[in-house]
Order: structure tokens, then C-alpha cells, then sequence
């Protein structure tokens, strides 16, 4: 039957977010009276921690090693979380996430072929449909089918279960989709459900090394502008499209 879905992780994937994120957090710890404050190495480190309650928990077991005083509570970094989700929400209304090329072309073009459209995110359903909503538009939140986020996840495979789950939404088998993730984490989580996978990396996953994907682009691209091949085959392509994801899909079937 050939392809039948397209798979997109949404934080870094979808739109740049980890700046976002890592800002988010910064507001809830002034807002809290803590002192902490993550640049962009810190939340580097933290990047590979999934979720973002862990991530604050590892943190503050780091601060409390290192003797700082004052360090919240479990139940303390749970209403953090919450706040920083908030405040997450609050600056992707305001305008500040913005798609990456070629994004919404390509999920309009794999509509109109004929085939569904899923998501996965790590981070809340609250802060994923936010971002969608203002970076897709509202009325084009139906262009996703299955969208599953981190209360869907299931610790610790928590980005394999949710292809897996969007897999299941869409009742076909990982060979009939094609994943398209910023991470390698992301990516490997996909192929382990049968998924190959296109790789973007974005600001935080460009040292990545993405062995489980089959291409690795610095975007979708689009017409006027063309993405930059990072590894892998194009077969004449300039920018990502549903005849590009069939070609790489046909060679990793013969290949297998």
C-alpha cells in the first residue's frame, strides 16, 4: 500500500522551541524567589532529560549536592512545572514561535495525496496545542489527526511510545509512515517502531549523530529555497515532499 501517514514531532521539529522552554522556566524560577537561572549550556545538558518535571528534579538534586540552601520540594518543582507551562503558553500566543520552512506546505501536500497527518511531543498537551494552534492557525489544527503528547507517554521509552501510540491512532504498521524529528533521540525512538525517519536538526540537536535516519536535512526546504543536505540521498529533490518521503521509503524497503 505504500505510505499512508506522515509523522512530525512538534518541539524543535515543527518550530524552534527550546529557547522558548528554557526562557519559560527562567520566568518561574524569578516568579518562585529562586536564583536559578539556565542559559543555553545548562539547558543543553538538559536537553536529553525528557519532560519537565525530571528535568527540574535533576537540577535541584545537582543544587542541593553542591550545598545551596532553600532548594523546593518535589511538590514545590511540580507547581514550577506548572507555571512554567503557563508562561510557555502565554509567550506562543504572543507571537513568539514561528513554523520551520516547509513545515506546513508539506503537511498541506500530504493531505492533499491522501494521507494523515500525526504529531508527538514531550512536552504538555496544553503547551503542544498552544504552539500549533499559533504557529499552524486553529483552523488548521485539523490538518493533525493524532496528536499525542507527554500524558501519553510511557516512562522510559516515552518517544517510542508515543509513535508507537500514533502508529495505533492510525491502525497501520511502521513501514506506512514516515517520521520527521530534530532529535536523535526522537529519531531512534521512531525506528524502533519500524518508522524511517527524515531528520532536522534544530538549535540545541545539530552535534547529533543521526545513524537511525535515512536523510538528515537542514529543513524541508521550500520552492524559492532549498534546504541543505546534511547526509543521505535526495534524488533531485530541493525541498521535502510527499514523492521524496515515497522514493527514500521504496529504497529502505529494498534495502531491508
Amino acid at each position: 500500500m505504500g505510505l499512508q501517514a506522515l509523522i512530525f514531532d512538534v518541539d524543535g521539529t515543527v518550530a524552534e522551541t527550546a529557547d522558548l522552554h528554557r526562557a519559560a522556566f527562567n520566568r518561574a524560577f524569578a516568579e518562585h524567589g529562586l536564583s536559578w537561572h539556565w542559559d543555553r549550556e545548562i539547558f543543553c545538558q538538559l536537553a536529553p532529560v525528557e519532560f519537565s518535571l525530571p528535568k527540574l528534579r535533576l537540577f535541584s538534586v545537582a543544587m542541593r549536592r553542591s550545598g545551596q540552601r532553600g532548594v523546593p520540594s518535589h511538590s514545590e518543582l511540580a507547581t514550577i512545572t506548572k507555571r512554567k507551562a503557563q508562561i510557555f503558553c502565554q509567550l506562543v500566543r504572543e507571537g513568539a514561535a514561528h513554523l520551520r520552512p516547509g513545515v506546513a506546505r508539506l503537511m498541506q501536500e500530504a493531505l492533499h495525496e491522501g494521507l494523515s497527518v500525526g504529531a508527538v511531543s514531550t512536552s504538555s498537551r496544553a503547551e503542544t496545542q498552544a504552539l500549533l494552534v499559533a504557529t499552524l492557525g486553529f483552523h488548521n489544527m485539523h490538518w493533525i489527526t493524532s496528536l499525542r503528547t507527554a500524558e501519553d507517554a510511557q516512562v522510559p521509552t516515552a518517544e517510542r511510545s508515543l509513535y508507537k501510540a500514533v502508529l495505533d491512532d492510525f491502525d497501520i504498521i511502521g513501514r506506512r509512515a514516515f517520521a520527521i524529528d530534530d532529535s536523535a533521540s526522537g529519531a531512534l525512538g521512531a525506528t524502533r517502531n519500524g518508522i524511517p525517519v527524515l531528520a532536522t536538526p534544530s538549535m540545541y540537536t545539530a552535534s547529533n549523530a543521526f545513524e537511525s535516519a535515512v536523510l538528515t536535512l537542514s529543513d524541508l526546504g521550500q520552492p524559492a529555497e532549498p534546504f541543505t543536505v546534511i547526509s543521505g540521498k535526495t534524488y533531485g529533490h530541493s525541498c521535502v515532499s510527499p514523492a521524496l518521503l515515497r522514493a527514500l521509503s521504496a529504497q529502505k524497503s529494498k534495502a531491508a
